[in-house]
């Protein structure tokens, strides 16, 4: 999760760009984001099964979490990885 942080910070310089993408009527995230959730649903269907993690979480939400961490924390690693221990935290919760 560290690692994807960092990749999705060095990407911010591409915002404007890629809402222009957008704006176009392209849709410039969805092949990498089908690939990203495919290899977290493996990821969380092992932690479940181990009882790491909850059951109930979708790897979707899981990568828009990601991606929120990243665009809330931007170059401040610090504050990400606080953000990303409470995404860890809420992962783990059980009611």
């Amino acid at each position: 999760m560290d690692r994807f942080i960092d990749y999705m910070t060095r990407k911010l310089g591409m915002a404007d760009a890629l809402r222009a993408v957008i704006a176009a009527g392209a849709d410039p995230y969805a092949h990498s984001f089908e690939l990203l959730v495919g290899a977290i649903q493996p990821l969380l269907e092992a932690s479940s099964a181990a009882g790491e993690i909850r059951s109930d979480v979708a790897a979707g939400d899981v990568l828009i979490s990601l991606s929120g961490v990243a665009l809330a924390a931007g170059a401040n690693r610090d504050q990400a990885g606080r953000l990303l221990d409470l995404l860890m935290d809420g992962l783990r919760y059980r009611a």
